[in-house]
């Protein structure tokens, strides 16, 4: 594993723990919330495609 993975799963777990804060302050549908999610969703094709290879 490189470093640029270990920092792409460093980033996915703090996304995950931001968006789960964010949702309990706010709840799940607000805009922050949302946008939290589709960053998380972003970082983890990230990871799937860098995986993959």
């Amino acid at each position: 594993m490189d470093i640029g993975i270990n920092s792409l799963l460093s980033d996915i777990e703090k996304t995950r723990m931001e968006m789960i804060h964010l949702a309990h302050q706010f709840g799940y549908s607000n805009l922050s919330v949302v946008r939290c999610s589709q960053r998380l969703d972003f970082l983890l094709n990230e990871y799937s495609s860098k995986h993959r290879n």
